[in-house]
């Protein structure tokens, strides 16, 4: 019974202090989900640790996020990357890789999430001007002395003026146009060779010309829409269709992201140290082997030719031996057959030898063949 109160109370902990923070990822969630979220390995849990630091040092977002490093920093994985920075902070080891995976005990794991929650919200409570110095500015009692409620206004002005940039309200200089437009206006200017601190003087009679051109343009668009909507006659929405249509849609754009998302869990965790492996360096043993199966296949040619020669003589001993016995008479038959054994015999022993060196010849080279072929792969 205590550890269930222990988890809800801990969760409770978590969300009131990300929701402090503005977390994108705890915005109208139960709190339930936060302790998946924090507990659970995957992509939610690698994206709020990359957030949190980000928060902690707008610098860190640079070297976080793939999108902005360097190539060399692209190297190595989001993982990596999380270790060394909160490893340099003190949260934990340089070595401690499971813990940023988040494949440790939940004690760890809960006490690693709550001292990095804790440094990210401390940090942002000294940047922020009204928890800093001004949890009550300009309050003040008639017993308070001069001093104290001259430096408690003083702290209420520099509120006042922290809320808004000066910079920009005293800014001579005003930006009539859109940033896009203003950023293409002053492309246009450095390709003709003015600086934008110094642009080139107005030219009336070219702005004035490109104005009733403008309006001449516009006005045969607006007759263009008038036409359209007097020859078509659009039908008005299904509001039940397209409430279909837009639930379908969004399913199909969350399995999307999904998919993209687990995509790039494993590519950066199981895919990208084998992308960035050296290229293997070739050998010239290609014209080697190709030399040697040659070799091979005119040995094995040479054993099929000794082979039918065998069987070719087999069959005349065979053949002989049964029409001699018609030919002759029977001492004569006899003599016959004993010197036609005998040499028969020593062709045969002589077939029988060169067979043998072959076959010995052959296991020689297979061997060889195979010990090379070994070696190579262990290479």
């Amino acid at each position: 019974m205590a550890a269930p109160m222990k988890d809800k109370k801990l969760s409770k902990s978590f969300k009131e202090r990300l929701d402090a923070l503005h977390c994108p990822y705890t915005e109208d969630v139960d709190e339930s989900w936060i302790t998946e979220l924090i507990f659970k390995p995957g992509e939610p849990r690698i994206r709020l640790l990359q957030w949190l630091l980000s928060t902690f040092d707008s610098k860190l977002d640079e070297e976080l996020d793939p999108q902005y490093a360097s190539m060399e920093s692209k190297m190595d994985s989001r993982i990596q990357r999380l270790l060394f920075v909160t490893s340099a902070l003190g949260l934990c080891r340089y070595d401690d890789v499971d813990l940023i995976r988040g494949v440790t005990s939940a004690s760890r794991q809960a006490a690693f999430m709550d001292h990095l929650i804790d440094i990210v919200l401390i940090a942002a409570s000294a940047e922020d001007p009204h928890s800093k110095a001004l949890l009550s500015p300009g309050i003040v009692s008639d017993s308070s002395p001069l001093d104290e409620q001259f430096s408690q206004s003083c702290l209420y002005i520099d509120s006042l003026a922290r809320q808004e940039n000066l910079d920009l309200v005293y800014n001579p200089r005003l930006d009539l146009l859109p940033p896009d437009i203003q950023r293409q206006v002053e492309k246009s200017w450095a390709d003709k060779g003015h600086d934008k601190n110094k642009p080139p003087k107005l030219e009336i009679v070219a702005i004035a010309n490109s104005a009733i051109e403008l309006a001449k343009s516009l006005e045969r668009q607006k007759e263009l829409l008038q036409e359209l909507k007097t020859n078509f006659d659009y039908q008005e929405a299904d509001e039940s269709r397209m409430e279909m249509v837009c639930k379908t849609l969004s399913l199909v754009l969350s399995e999307l992201s999904q998919l993209v998302t687990g995509f790039s869990y494993c590519y950066e965790n199981e895919m990208s140290h084998w992308c960035n492996k050296t290229p293997p360096t070739l050998t010239q043993l290609g014209p080697a082997f190709k030399r040697v199966y040659n070799l091979l296949q005119q040995f094995v040619q040479l054993l099929q030719g000794l082979k039918s020669i065998r069987s070719c003589y087999t069959n005349l001993s065979r053949e002989a031996s049964q029409q001699i016995p018609n030919l002759i008479s029977k001492d004569d038959r006899l003599s016959v057959l004993a010197s036609a054994g005998e040499a028969a015999l020593e062709s045969f022993h002589e077939c029988l030898g060169v067979l043998d060196e072959s076959m010995q010849r052959r296991d020689a080279d297979i061997s060889s063949s195979s010990t090379l072929h070994s070696s190579i792969l262990k290479m």
